[in-house]
């Protein structure tokens, strides 16, 4: 049986996406743990992109072994993934050879924060199959989570 980590920052219309893939996840009976993405010390969004490397995790994980897939979540912060999901991303443990499904929610230019979290998985010898941009001016409706379902089809049989 297949095996997915869902690790989110959990901030605006993410936790929306990652529930819409809990549901799929269910329906398709694919085994998932939820990983949320948070830092020890608060930060000022002005300084966060100086100080990120110093953020610290408030849990970490230990292994990436068990997982077939892992996606990541973060909502667009001046024009780049969340602090907290690039400190994320630096500490995964045996990411080498893992694949790896992103996601950005927020308006904006996310082609950036998409390519951040892409880079910094690939000096871990990590492998991106997908990735989406969910972006909307108003809440996410059940008709814009809907598009959750078409990324999970473009990239389920890649796992």
């Amino acid at each position: 049986m297949k095996k997915v980590l869902i690790s989110y920052f959990p901030v605006g219309e993410v936790f929306k996406v990652v529930k819409k893939f809990e549901e799929i996840f269910k329906i398709k009976n694919i085994d998932f743990d939820l990983f949320e993405i948070e830092v020890e010390q608060e930060y000022d969004i002005k300084k966060q992109f100086k100080n990120e490397k110093k953020l610290t995790l408030k849990k970490k994980l230990k292994s990436l072994k068990q997982y077939d897939l892992i996606i990541i979540g973060t909502p667009l912060l001046s024009f780049t993934s969340a602090p907290g999901v690039n400190a994320f991303i630096r500490e995964l443990p045996n990411a080498k050879d893992k694949k790896f499904v992103l996601f950005v929610t927020g308006i904006g230019l996310p082609g950036k924060a998409v390519k951040k979290m892409s880079s910094l998985l690939f000096m871990n010898g990590a492998q991106v199959i997908d990735s989406k941009v969910f972006s909307s001016i108003f809440e996410f409706d059940s008709k814009k989570l809907s598009e959750v379902n078409s990324f999970f089809d473009r990239f389920e049989d890649k796992f």
